[in-house]
């Protein structure tokens, strides 16, 4: 093998050029196939008379927390996270409100003010949530999944925390919420939506463990300085600045096969290119059934791809660019005004499994959603010198169906959800509207092909889509039984989300198999969780 490996990388999203950075730096020769003219994938900013709208991407769940953001030094070249104390404000009628701050005793109180009983309960739920991710959940993002029953072994052998944690294979998001007896209906309502403000079912089986990492994460959510793009421009300037190249508008069509092994890939333009290894951050079907249709694959690995389970849900986004002060919910507490998030519509439980199940079967009946006024938080986002008042970028989200005709319905949507927003911030009516845009399920699948029918994490979050399941048994360790070939994309461990999982743990696996020099450490929470057990030997 040559003393600098070739080796090609498919997509520059986030998971692509984090591998890419920790693979050049490791003396790979690295190339990055982007079929967009732009890098960053998810993570795109874009300015509009002024306004910097996050079309896709804008809340990192675990910002500083990424290995990657120490290993990349992406602090010196300039990404910071903003995470404003006041995280997540619930409007209910009658001008009740909960806010769920970066402090759970702040958490507590506030809940307090709805329902005395269920303060206590809320804040060792939030503490459990903390405990359990920074112990496990989160440093088992950053290695390679064992097999369910190694997992579960581990997990069982390594004290009361550990069985706990194993004991929610079992369960589902919902139920873990219901395990804490919440009594007031908006205090649970307002957990739900966390748990499925991105598409999680707090119905699924056998998720239970993925309710902490949301309801934590999503208590510690940030943004980032400048627009979510920032991540990945700076992540695209660790790879050039370590040697590797960046190719955009490179459309990528076939694999190519020499008999024994991958060698590379060929361009729609006829360009054929050669590497001792690929590592594809795309998804099973454009793996499996497209780019390598002509592959000598194991038919239980096409039929994998072939019955990739997408997500019943997808997202729709209202952008504003408007002059006018920032929303102002009169009769709410004044932290509701300071909060990253503001959710609007939900009153129970019910409410929110209503809300899934009507957008999984296609309806647009609900613009129940969240408010982000981005540039309150950074005002970076909008123009600094407007003559006649306040700019402010806003951003409205809510779950929404793929099959839509979004051509026809986008604009009467967008207005009835800032219709809803403006219920409970009279004074949106009076903001001078300067730039909007509308980023629709279909506009994600056009943008973004390997999130088919608007699929942000690549595919379902379901328990046999998960782990060590994702994208299956005989891939789910970034090799594939093709030699040559290794996958890093949301579709494989530990998903999607921007958490940089996934590229970060193929990189490692793959410079191991090249004999490059692993020149990062492993993550210290990840040595604390392996020395407790829970990750098993």
């Amino acid at each position: 093998m040559n003393a600098s490996p070739e080796i090609l990388v498919l997509g520059a999203g986030p998971n692509g050029l984090t591998a890419a950075a920790y693979l050049a730096r490791a003396g790979g020769a690295v190339t990055v196939l982007e079929r967009n003219i732009e890098t960053g994938g998810g993570l795109v900013t874009e300015e509009l008379a002024g306004f910097r709208f996050n079309y896709h991407a804008t809340y990192m769940m675990l910002a500083e927390l990424m290995p990657p953001y120490g290993d990349l030094g992406l602090a010196q070249r300039g990404v910071e996270f903003i995470r404003p104390p006041e995280q997540v404000s619930f409007l209910f009628e009658d001008d009740a409100a909960l806010t769920l701050h970066t402090d759970v005793a702040l958490s507590a109180a506030s809940v307090k003010s709805l329902c005395p009983a269920d303060a206590p309960r809320v804040e060792a739920l939030l503490q459990d949530c903390a405990t359990m991710c920074d112990a496990f959940l989160i440093p088992a993002s950053y290695v390679p999944p064992l097999e369910p029953i190694d997992q579960m072994v581990a997990l069982n052998s390594a004290g009361a925390l550990g069985e706990k944690m194993a004991a929610m294979g079992d369960i589902t998001p919902g139920e873990f919420v219901a395990g804490y007896d919440i009594e007031d209906p908006r205090v649970e309502a307002a957990l739900l939506y966390l748990i499925a403000m991105f598409g999680l079912d707090p119905d699924e089986g056998g998720l239970g463990f993925l309710a902490p990492i949301y309801l934590y994460r999503l208590t510690q959510a940030a943004l980032v300085r400048g627009g979510s793009h920032q991540l990945s421009s700076v992540l695209r300037r660790v790879v050039e600045d370590a040697g590797g190249s960046v190719v955009v508008d490179a459309d990528v069509r076939e694999l190519l096969w020499d008999g024994a092994r991958v060698t590379g890939v060929s361009l729609a333009d006829g360009t054929a290119l050669h590497a001792d290894a690929v590592l594809s951050t795309l998804n099973p079907a454009q793996n499996f059934l497209e780019l390598g249709e002509d592959l000598p694959l194991d038919p239980m690995i096409r039929a994998s791809a072939s019955d990739w389970e997408w997500e019943r849900t997808s997202l729709f986004v209202a952008n504003l660019g408007v002059v006018g002060a920032a929303p102002r919910y009169e009769g709410y507490p004044a932290e509701v005004d300071r909060s990253l998030n503001v959710v609007m519509g939900y009153e129970t439980p019910a409410d929110v499994h209503d809300h899934l199940g009507e957008v999984a079967s296609g309806s647009l009946t609900s613009s129940a959603g969240h408010g982000t006024v981005c540039s309150l938080h950074d005002p970076l986002m909008a123009p600094g010198h407007v003559p006649f008042g306040e700019a402010h970028t806003l951003r409205y989200e809510c779950l929404a169906p793929y099959d839509v005709d979004w051509d026809s319905e986008a604009e009467a949507f967008a207005s009835r959800c800032i219709d809803l927003w403006a219920r409970y911030a009279p004074n949106l009516r009076d903001a001078n509207v300067r730039a909007s845009l509308n980023w629709t399920p279909a506009d994600i699948e056009a943008h973004l092909p390997t999130m088919r029918r608007g699929s942000i994490k690549h595919g379902s979050y379901a328990i046999l889509q998960m782990g060590y399941n994702r994208p299956n048994p005989e891939c789910s360790g970034y090799r594939t039984p093709l030699d040559g070939l290794y996958l890093g994309g949301a579709s494989t461990h530990p998903g999607g989300m921007v958490i940089l999982g996934a590229g970060y743990n193929a990189a490692r696996v793959l410079a191991g198999d090249l004999g490059l020099d692993i020149w990062w450490s492993e993550p210290e929470i990840v040595t604390s969780a392996r020395a407790a057990g829970y990750l098993g030997d």
